[in-house]
């Protein structure tokens, strides 16, 4: 009897040690989930490590409770973010998601969803900012030629400060073809302004869906362009620099000054006597060196960045300098870009920011594009015979006539104001 009552209170003992140190093992931990930035993630999935049945998500404010046996791994996992494993060694926690860039590689946003890339593939194209600085380029438009399937970029003229035009749904019956351009979310007409260097990437919506976000101004497709934003880390100072020359490539050959006489001879446009009284028979005009040579650009970009936990920024100045290849400051394109991009994490609940582009630029260009006036139409058209300068006292007698006319113009004019 003796036995069986120590029997009785030695399994009573055990089982209240147990439920001890049951009670002593399970703890209850809460805590906050945030990005590199200090922003709250919402939804990310907090589990046992070995427990695939339990777990809890983060509520809106990026805060979950748990019941977990103290010691034991917390895996912390969320779409785009690299996951995280930590010992529930405390009742509060502090956890910061770094964000995995290859995943994010992986993954677009369509509308007010998330689908992966290679299902959307034929439908969004996205330009890197790798791909735009390893180009010559001076227009953000240019960025998209050769790196997007589907999108036409048409250029139609090479003048500095000239803009590709870019068709992305082919051509429409609306009063234009252009596409959508969301910069930083904002809509703009146009983004000739906006420096490549600026850039951080740029992705195009192609199909229709796009017009289910943007409305009917998507019709002819998106460009969504984000522009570079300041890193967490110390300052840092970039220098970047570009040169470049440019010439005609090919131009078609044109007859001298004698092929040009027996031409208009058997023509019989002229007689040669006329065309021999009217040339000095030294002159042999190539007016294709004589109007064009070669022309260069120069860049220079200089930016500043940095940030920390609670904010960051981002300052950049490019100046832009394009002669063209007419010879002369004839055709030149020159401009200096800004950009601003800031933003501070005030409170938690509240973020403010600011994104700036300051743009001045001066374009000086000829008649192109035009078959009856255009520049090279008119250096194809012109006589070999013809000198490119005359001196002052020798002047043929059409053009003295009209600088006496312009003399007795220009008298009048001040008589008049006399």
């Amino acid at each position: 009897m003796n036995d069986y009552r120590r029997f009785l209170t030695f399994v009573f003992l055990l089982m209240i040690s147990g439920s001890a140190a049951l009670a002593q093992e399970l703890m209850k931990v809460a805590g906050l989930v945030v990005d590199q930035n200090a922003d709250p993630l919402i939804g990310v999935t907090v589990r046992v490590q070995g427990d695939n049945k339990g777990g809890t998500v983060t509520d809106m404010d990026g805060n979950f409770t748990i019941q977990v046996q103290k010691g034991k791994t917390l895996i912390f996992s969320y779409l785009g973010y690299k996951n995280k494993e930590v010992l529930a060694n405390s009742s509060r926690l502090k956890i910061t998601l770094s964000e995995d860039n290859k995943v994010l590689d992986d993954v677009v946003v369509v509308g007010y969803g998330v689908q992966k890339k290679s299902s959307v593939t034929g439908a969004i194209s996205q330009v890197k900012k790798e791909d735009i600085e390893n180009r010559t380029i001076t227009n953000a438009k240019s960025a998209l030629q050769g790196k997007t399937a589907g999108v036409q970029v048409i250029s139609s003229s090479s003048a500095p400060g000239s803009s590709p035009t870019i068709r992305i749904r082919g051509y429409s019956s609306n009063v234009s073809s252009d596409p959508l351009y969301v910069v930083d979310g904002v809509r703009l007409g146009d983004i000739s302004g906006l420096d490549p260097n600026d850039i951080a990437s740029m992705e195009v919506l192609k199909d229709a869906a796009s017009a289910a976000i943007y409305g009917a101004e998507a019709g002819n497709g998106v460009v969504l362009i984000t522009t570079k934003k300041g890193t967490v880390g110390s300052g840092r100072i970039t220098y970047d620099f570009q040169y470049t020359t440019e010439s005609l490539a090919k131009v078609p050959k044109l007859m001298n000054a004698e092929e040009y006489i027996q031409y208009m001879k058997e023509g019989k446009t002229f007689t040669e006597d006329y065309l021999l009284k009217n040339w000095d028979g030294k002159t042999n005009t190539s007016w294709v060196d004589a109007i064009y040579g070669k022309g260069h650009m120069q860049k220079h970009n200089i930016g500043f960045n940095g940030g920390n936990q609670n904010g960051n920024y981002y300052l950049s100045l490019t100046y832009l300098d394009n002669n063209g290849m007419v010879k002369g400051d004839n055709d030149i394109y020159r401009r200096m870009t800004a950009t601003i991009n800031a933003e501070y994490q005030i409170k938690p609940w509240l973020k403010v920011g600011t994104t700036n582009q300051i743009e001045k630029y001066n374009v000086r260009s000829v008649s192109e594009n035009n078959e009856y006036g255009g520049m090279l139409t008119a250096v194809l058209q012109m006589d070999p015979l013809t000198p490119v300068t005359y001196a002052p006292d020798n002047l043929p007698a059409h053009m003295a006539k009209a600088l006496a006319d312009r003399a007795d113009a220009s008298k009048c004019v001040r008589l008049q104001k006399f």
